[in-house]
């Protein structure tokens, strides 16, 4: 049974790992440090997300709306005989989005970024706002690439501080996977294009 209580906190980082768990690649079951994506787009949604009010760009914290929409959206589904949830959430304290198999999170995405829902139904600020449902939906895919293959999960358990004290605890296993180096100091700064200028004295 998903329970009808939401905790936010627990409720919004069991969806967020029930979203990152169906887009990114497994981790093998030798590393030995905690990834922690899902708390990348967590953060991102809460600090890096603008809405225009009035004449202001403000930003608003977006992961609760966010996961109220996977869940509405899965729900929609659900009703429609379109997907088959199981009965219990596969992940602690999550709601319908985190009881369906990760093909199934999958084309809860698909019918946000395709706008195959009753837009309606969904939470503020997405309620009738196609644009922005499709917005986000693109940003789920690139927060939840960037997280883990970042420097992100190399911050270990400093990555929740302010940016000025991370640290980088280890090397994470994305920058294994796709061979990159890892940080190294001394590079020069690039400062531009070297820009030639002909001269027409003769003309003046």
């Amino acid at each position: 049974m998903i329970s009808s209580q939401k905790l936010p906190f627990t409720y919004v980082r069991s969806t967020f790992c029930a979203l990152t768990d169906a887009l990114l690649p497994a981790t093998p079951s030798n590393y030995e440090h905690d990834l922690g994506v899902h708390d990348y787009v967590i953060y991102a949604l809460d600090h890096f997300i603008s809405i225009q009010k009035q004449l202001d760009q403000i930003i608003v914290p977006l992961s609760y709306p966010t996961a109220e929409l996977l869940d509405n959206a899965a729900t929609q589904l659900v009703n429609h005989s379109m997907i088959q949830p199981h009965p219990q959430p596969l992940f602690p304290d999550g709601q319908m989005f985190s009881c369906l198999s990760r093909i199934d999170r999958i084309r809860v995405l698909s019918a946000l970024e395709n706008i195959e829902l009753d837009l309606f139904l969904l939470p503020v600020p997405y309620k009738n706002n196609a644009g922005f449902i499709k917005h986000m939906a693109d940003a789920l895919n690139r927060f939840s690439m960037f997280g883990y293959y970042s420097e992100w999960p190399g911050y270990g358990s400093t990555r929740l501080y302010p940016p000025p004290y991370r640290q980088l605890e280890f090397f994470p296993w994305g920058w294994q996977q796709s061979r990159y180096p890892g940080v190294v100091y001394g590079y020069r700064d690039f400062r531009g294009f070297l820009l030639t200028m002909g001269r027409n004295e003769g003309n003046e």
